[in-house]
């Protein structure tokens, strides 16, 4: 393989923040997770500077705990990973504050961040049933001008499993709200254990989680 087609997989550094934040701010625009509120804002780019500071504080605490990882080709980042550690407490909201949390409620009032959250534990309600300690696959972004070359199964493959396998993790597990990412896990050798459908204001969100032994 040329040089320049290579992707190497890393550990972000916080000078790749910003790149980091606008990648994901712009994969997960129309996802239904964060979709799912936009009618709570004036406009489309109202909703966007939320979804921003959002991806912006969830970079920037995952960096910090040294468990996000990326692919970079020709000294660009073309995937992003973050990853939660079983071993290690899980994100608390004090944690979010220390890494810029306030930040978010110039956006957005506390009462809809606040019911936000509770829909995204929800999400993950299954999972929290696993007595087994398990890794969890926080997110998984992929450049959006690249989308087709396969930069998300290598990541998995090349960048996350020898992650997880090189800290003794036997376990990853993985959630999401739409079809083409249930077919694109089950391709990749995950097996769907749980769906259901979520409601939050009238608005039904459907949510599959994954798992997958090491």
């Amino acid at each position: 393989m040329e040089e320049s087609k290579m992707i190497l997989y890393r550990k972000a550094e916080m000078n790749e923040l910003k790149q980091i934040t606008e990648m994901c701010a712009q994969a997960y625009r129309n996802y239904p997770l964060f979709h799912i509120l936009r009618t709570e804002f004036k406009s489309h780019d109202q909703y966007f500077a939320f979804l921003t500071a959002l991806e912006h504080i969830y970079a920037k605490t995952f960096i910090r705990r040294r468990l996000c990882l990326v692919g970079t080709q020709a000294g660009r980042i073309v995937s992003v990973a973050m990853l939660q550690n079983p071993q290690i407490p899980s994100i608390g909201i004090i944690e979010y504050l220390r890494n810029g949390g306030a930040a978010i409620f110039k956006h957005a009032n506390i009462f809809l961040v606040t019911s936000f959250l509770k829909l995204v534990d929800r999400t993950e309600a299954a999972r929290t049933k696993i007595t087994e300690p398990n890794w969890y696959l926080a997110n998984l972004v992929v450049n959006q001008k690249l989308q087709g070359q396969h930069l998300g199964s290598d990541m998995l493959k090349k960048g996350v499993l020898p992650f997880i396998k090189q800290h003794k993790g036997k376990l990853l597990t993985f959630n999401t709200n739409t079809e083409q990412n249930s077919k694109f896990y089950r391709k990749n050798d995950f097996i769907e254990f749980d769906r259901r459908f979520l409601t939050w204001k009238n608005n039904q969100l459907e949510n599959w989680s994954f798992l997958m032994h090491l």
